[in-house]
């Protein structure tokens, strides 16, 4: 299996995006924090041998949304990681956007 790793700042890129066009609020993004969640989903992958596309998206939703790294949004932004992090590996969703958010929201 290839192994796509998000760098951080693409994370960044996408929550600025929603804040721009969500209300939210806006603030610094604690790198050192996203960079740990992020490194746990990488050492789950590397080490423990994760290898599930649809586990490994799970896991990069809830890293992201309970860092509390981003000033808002985590949960959204979690949950659109993840949709990209399927895209990329040629899995696109065709539930309803309100399922989704309903079981990030239970994070």
């Amino acid at each position: 299996m290839d192994i796509i790793c998000f760098p951080f700042e693409r994370v960044v890129e996408i929550n600025a995006f929603i804040l721009k066009t969500e209300p939210g609020m806006k603030g610094a993004v604690d790198i050192p924090k996203l960079q740990g969640a992020l490194g746990r989903i990488d050492n789950a992958i590397v080490y423990e041998g994760l290898d599930d596309v649809f586990e490994i998206a799970a896991k990069y939703t809830a890293c992201i949304a309970v860092s509390h790294a981003l000033p808002d949004a985590n949960k959204r932004t979690g949950l659109a990681v993840a949709l990209e992090y399927l895209s990329l590996n040629d899995f696109e969703l065709t539930q309803e956007n309100d399922l989704l958010a309903d079981a990030v929201r239970d994070l």
